[in-house]
Parts: structure tokens; C-alpha cells; sequence
């Protein structure tokens, strides 16, 4: 699979899914869906939209760094970003649901989350580092 590709679908994809993520958040501001507003916890679903959104801008960057120099595309370095797009905001959106996924303790939930939210951080660090070191002969054309 074209990395360009997966990167520039998958970050339009975030965008939608955040997209509709932020029309739900509405419901609860609405006369008609103030009681399901005691339920849910804005600010977590707002980091999650707002995370989404950055994520997949982030790939929308990779995929234009690809474009332009191809010797950086590489389609690991495209899947680590696809993978780290979506688990990345899984901390804050389990906030909202009382799961603390930013501390590696707690129930067995909590550490999984917590793991898969490690894991998602090793994945855009080892993702753009490879990238950035990619562009390191082309900076010194």
C-alpha cells in the first residue's frame, strides 16, 4: 500500500470521525439533550476531538513530506502513524468513562489502556524519528 495514500486517508478520516465526535458534543448543549449532558464528560470528549484532529493533521504532514521527497516514504513509518493516530486520544476518551489510562496502575483495564497508550507514544516518536532522520540527505543537498 502507498504510504501517501494510507497517511492521507487515514488522517481525512480522523478529521471526519472528530468531525461527527463534535456534533455528538452538541447534543448535550441543546434544551432537548440537557440530561444526558449530567452523563457525559465534556472535557475528556473535547481533548479527544481536539487530539483527533491534531493526529490526523499530523499524518496529513507525513504524507506531504513523503510526496515531496520520496526517499522518506516508507510504509512502516505510515502504519506507526496510522496506529498512533487512533490510540493516542484513548487516554482522554476513556477519562470520560472513569478510566485513568494515563497511569500505568489500577485495574487490569487501567494498565491495558494505559499499555496501549504507551505503546501509541513509542509508535509516533519511532514514526517521526525515522522520518526526520529520512530528510537528513535531502537537507543536505
Amino acid at each position: 500500500m502507498d504510504p501517501v495514500a494510507l497517511l492521507a486517508f487515514n488522517g481525512g478520516l480522523q478529521v471526519f470521525v472528530s468531525s461527527l465526535l463534535g456534533t455528538f458534543m452538541l447534543v448535550p448543549l441543546q434544551p432537548w439533550g440537557k440530561r444526558l449532558a449530567a452523563r457525559v464528560n465534556m472535557k475528556s470528549l473535547l481533548a479527544t476531538h481536539l487530539d483527533w484532529l491534531m493526529l490526523g493533521f499530523m499524518q496529513w504532514g507525513a504524507a506531504f513530506m513523503m510526496s515531496k521527497w520520496p526517499e522518506t516514504a516508507s510504509q512502516s513509518t505510515a502504519w506507526l502513524l496510522v496506529f498512533g493516530g487512533w490510540t493516542n486520544a484513548i487516554p482522554y476518551l476513556l477519562r470520560g468513562f472513569g478510566i485513568n489510562a494515563f497511569v500505568l496502575g489500577g485495574s487490569w483495564v487501567q494498565r491495558v489502556a494505559a499499555g496501549v497508550a504507551g505503546l501509541s507514544v513509542a509508535a509516533i516518536l519511532s514514526a517521526w524519528g525515522t522520518l526526520l532522520l529520512a530528510m537528513l540527505p535531502v537537507l543536505r543537498r
